[in-house]
């Protein structure tokens, strides 16, 4: 649920806002103490973002067949569904929600075998994100190729991968041309070619690749 809310004070550390609400049920019942806020700087989506949002609605009109006018009435509603963001229009909608539409679009694109015409780690706004998706759709986040785990945190000499605990290692999903070219050179020099780095493995991580630290063990 979004509601809005208005800046009463600003001490310089903590904000205080007030925004009416009138449903009591629903915090008593679920018993809600924490809440998201956003900021709107009043910046709106930039000429950039703009390209690349109509670029991936034209690379998901080809593969789907469907028009890219009815794509982007089906992604933005299927965005709205997923976040509970409002309704907006790309046409002055705020620079905050459009990256966070872009982002969405290019993981649908990595979720789905959605190929781009461009390579969608250079239209991701934000590669943190962009990187761990590709890790747990085993997609190679240069190419798009299938994937093999690449330890940034090397596991070392005498180390058996199947019984040491990877959770907070960092790791990067390569193909197995990249990762024979992240093993050629050092890792610093390889993750500035390719403006990339290491992600932390977590559970679900551990899980699709069946790394000990997963729900396997």
């Amino acid at each position: 649920m979004i509601i809005k809310g208005y800046i009463q004070n600003y001490d310089g550390q903590c904000l205080t806002i007030a925004a009416p609400f009138s449903d009591d049920c629903l915090l008593g019942k679920q018993q809600i103490t924490e809440c998201e806020i956003r900021l709107d700087d009043g910046r709106t989506i930039s000429a950039d973002q703009r390209k690349k949002i109509y670029a991936t609605f034209r690379d998901i009109s080809l593969y789907s067949g469907h028009l890219p006018d009815e794509v982007k009435a089906i992604m933005k509603y299927e965005f709205i569904s997923r976040t509970g963001a409002g309704y907006f229009s790309l046409s002055n909608v705020d620079m905050t929600a459009a990256r966070d539409f872009l982002q969405f679009l290019i993981e649908f694109c990595i979720e789905n075998d959605i190929p781009t015409s461009d390579n969608p780690i250079n239209r991701a706004p934000d590669i943190a994100r962009y990187i761990y998706c590709c890790l747990i759709n085993k997609k190679c986040c240069i190419c798009g190729n299938k994937t093999q785990l690449h330890h940034v945190d090397r596991v070392g000499m005498g180390r058996d991968r199947r019984e040491i605990t990877h959770i907070g290692m960092r790791a990067e999903p390569l193909c197995a041309k990249c990762h024979m070219e992240a093993h050629s050179m050092a890792q610093e020099e390889f993750d500035g070619k390719y403006k990339i780095f290491g992600i932390k493995i977590d559970a679900e991580i551990a899980k699709v690749y069946k790394l000990k630290g997963g729900f396997y063990g």
